[in-house]
């Protein structure tokens, strides 16, 4: 079983920020496979469906970004996956080349708050990481305010295709190092 979960915060005023590329990246794989955000489990809006006999959830914590450790937790223990190889979080990046994507086998150090919370939960930064650009923040910007405004540049739904592209290869079996080189950068 694999574990996708898509990071962002719950409710319309935050459709389509920044801060919600993960849920868009979770979203655009839903569509791929002709899926739909049918249920709730864990604290998480949740897909789930089978591909090549392996069960695969996609998940959208509702417990508000910072906050996303504790349905990460829940998830990981109702379905005791290995978290190191099978679970893959997706999260909004502003430091990563606009356009693009980084995908790494753990999480470093990090100033995302809900990639923290799941550190903190998990007692481990051993999973499966994906940060989808969402451009360089204006210098005269607060970082709260870049990340909650609504996404202005193509680059931006550029990155979150690559990621979307780089998920489905994932969960179609392809290894997450062949994964990397193919979309990373």
């Amino acid at each position: 079983m694999k574990i996708i979960v898509g990071l962002g915060n719950p409710g319309r005023e935050y459709d389509l920020t920044n801060h919600n590329a993960g849920f868009s990246v979770v979203d655009s794989v839903c569509l791929k496979f002709n899926e739909k955000f049918t249920k709730k489990d864990c604290d998480c809006e949740v897909a789930s469906f089978f591909v090549d006999g392996e069960k695969i959830l996609l998940a959208k914590p509702q417990t508000y970004m910072n906050n996303s450790g504790f349905a990460v937790r829940k998830l990981v223990d109702k379905y005791k996956i290995d978290v190191k190889n099978n679970l893959v979080i997706i999260s909004d990046d502003f430091d990563t080349k606009a356009g693009t994507i980084r995908i790494r086998k753990q999480s470093g150090s990090t100033t995302h708050n809900g990639v923290r919370s799941i550190k903190q939960h998990l007692g481990t930064n051993e999973f499966i990481r994906i940060k989808v650009s969402i451009g360089e923040k204006p210098e005269n910007m607060d970082t709260a305010d870049f990340v909650l405004a609504k996404v202005k540049n193509q680059s931006t739904f550029d990155a979150i295709d690559i990621a979307t592209m780089a998920v489905v290869s994932f969960v179609q079996g392809e290894k997450i190092d062949n994964v990397m080189q193919k979309y990373s950068k």
